[in-house]
């Protein structure tokens, strides 16, 4: 016989192999054990979890002479029998290409008749959603009522798509996602058996690539098995599966934090250029960004990883320049636009317009780009804090009187009114404090001995301003520390105090005795 593929060499005959499964695997070696068995069983997941595998054994165990612990000996006769391709007792059924009601009728027919060397007739249907309504119809009667003899199984991908009927008569059995460190210790025990080299990390990445399925996994372990006779090492499954390459996805990850647009289109022009795919560019990155949060927030990242050093070390540095919430923000972008390329007819521009808006939060006006924005704000502040907290303490002297040598900072002193006005109405702008802004178009500014003084013309305008004297000192971080004072307009001032006055009179006398005169 020719090559055979390592999922079908390794596919496992016993309940002790079957991995992942551990609640499923419990569950029927007892009933096995017991000998409460049910007459349908219908095994539901998502491909290559072993549902076609646990049925194949459970066929065995219920019949096998010497059962051990709930699995088939595999040295009886009855085991040996059922091995045979040419065996009759164990029917498998693809409902995918026999999904008609004249399948199902053939199958009542056959069905009565016993089986010929075990106790038990087995049928597993398997994809048994494709079935049309007639044909799940002409199964129902034989599926409630079976003859003593007959057990049915059926494994299905889609659950959802079974009449509730079917479902009703079947002892349900949900088979789960398998862990990606239980994928990676099967292909690690599988490359040790067959004496093949490899990196731990290339172990790892072709479990991660499996998705929770074992048979995808395997698949990709054997194209591995046949890429290169040496060592088997974490960059060979990466070129194998298809992932871009690492280096360039997170120079593309590090233009979005650092807010570089240009950059960020032309290295989606060169990831093109590589021949990647609009779909595989977002799961990329997608995945790197979660790595980058799994390693922010987890106490132990690289257990979760099982990254190479240089490359966890590579990560960790990026993933150091931002917050959880921008790293957040940018894996849900991405994860819209995985939805949206699906019906575009123009799916780079949907990746790179995707791109531009991770890199521009102050454009995004929902909560979440609100959220980063602050939560950058506070890593600064607390990046420049540390870094002022580790500098040399100058004399206190010098703090006081500005006289610090190596870094002199000049006074407010040595800017014109207009300047300062135009610093303060460029940094109110930025913040978005337009209110602010609006009203610094109308004061009055000026300077004298490291006081500065705000004028303000309109009513009101001075508690607006008072209120934000934190943010004048903010816009003239550099120059040395001066005092704000606020005073209002002296004119407004007496207009105010005669309003005042007016309305006490009013209150006292009323209306319609007080009358004001010019």
């Amino acid at each position: 016989m020719g090559y055979l593929a390592l999922y079908r060499k390794y596919r496992p005959d016993t309940f002790e192999k079957l991995v992942g499964q551990d609640h499923i695997v419990k569950t029927l070696t007892n009933q096995i054990k017991s000998g409460r068995l049910g007459h349908a069983y219908l095994f539901t997941g998502t491909r290559g979890t072993g549902k076609t595998s646990a049925a194949k054994i459970f066929a065995k165990a219920i019949n096998c002479l010497n059962p051990v612990n709930g699995s088939p000996c595999g040295k009886c006769s009855v085991c040996l029998a059922l091995s045979s391709p040419s065996n009759i007792d164990v029917v498998e059924i693809d409902a995918a290409s026999n999904n008609g009601v004249n399948e199902i009728r053939d199958l009542r027919e056959k069905v009565q008749y016993p089986p010929v060397s075990c106790q038990y007739k087995v049928y597993i249907i398997d994809e048994v959603h494709m079935l049309t309504g007639p044909a799940f119809n002409a199964l129902l009667k034989t599926l409630e009522e079976p003859p003593k003899h007959a057990v049915f199984v059926l494994a299905t991908t889609e659950v959802h798509k079974i009449p509730a009927t079917i479902l009703s008569r079947c002892m349900r059995f949900d088979f789960r996602l398998i862990p990606v460190n239980v994928i990676a210790n099967l292909i690690s025990g599988i490359y040790d058996e067959l004496g093949k080299k490899y990196e731990k990390e290339a172990v790892h990445q072709i479990a991660l690539a499996g998705d929770g399925s074992v048979r995808d996994a395997l698949s990709i372990a054997d194209t591995a098995l046949s890429f290169s006779d040496g060592e088997l090492k974490y960059e060979h499954v990466l070129e194998i599966i298809g992932s871009t390459n690492f280096d360039v996805i997170l120079s593309f990850i590090g233009d979005i934090i650092s807010n570089n647009s240009g950059a960020l289109l032309e290295k989606t022009e060169k990831l093109l250029s590589m021949g990647k795919s609009i779909g595989v560019l977002i799961k990329d990155v997608t995945e790197t960004v979660r790595n980058m949060l799994v390693l922010k927030t987890c106490k132990n990242p690289n257990d979760i990883l099982s990254l190479p050093e240089n490359r966890f070390n590579q990560l960790k540095n990026l993933a150091n320049q931002t917050s959880n919430e921008n790293l957040i923000r940018i894996m849900q972008l991405f994860s819209q636009a995985e939805n949206v390329i699906k019906y575009s007819t123009h799916p780079r521009i949907v990746f790179e317009t995707t791109a531009i808006n991770c890199a521009k939060p102050e454009n995004d006006v929902s909560i979440d780009g609100l959220l980063t924005r602050v939560a950058e704000l506070e890593r600064k502040i607390e990046n420049f804090t540390t870094h002022k907290t580790e500098q040399v303490v100058k004399p206190i002297e010098n703090v006081l009187q500005n006289k610090d040598i190596e870094n002199p900072k000049p006074t407010i002193d040595q800017l014109s009114d207009m300047e300062i006005k135009g610093k303060l109405l460029n940094h109110f702008r930025s913040i978005n404090r337009e209110m602010l802004w609006n009203v610094f178009q109308n004061v009055k500014i000026s300077t004298k001995n490291g006081v500065l003084t705000v004028t303000t013309i309109s009513i009101g305008d001075d508690k607006i301003v008072e209120t934000n004297k934190d943010l004048i000192v903010e816009a003239l971080y550099e120059y040395a520390p001066f005092t704000v004072i606020v005073e209002e307009n002296v004119t407004n001032k007496k207009i105010e105090d005669i309003e005042n006055e007016t309305e006490k009179l009013k209150k006292l006398f009323g209306d319609d005795i007080v009358i004001i005169k010019d």
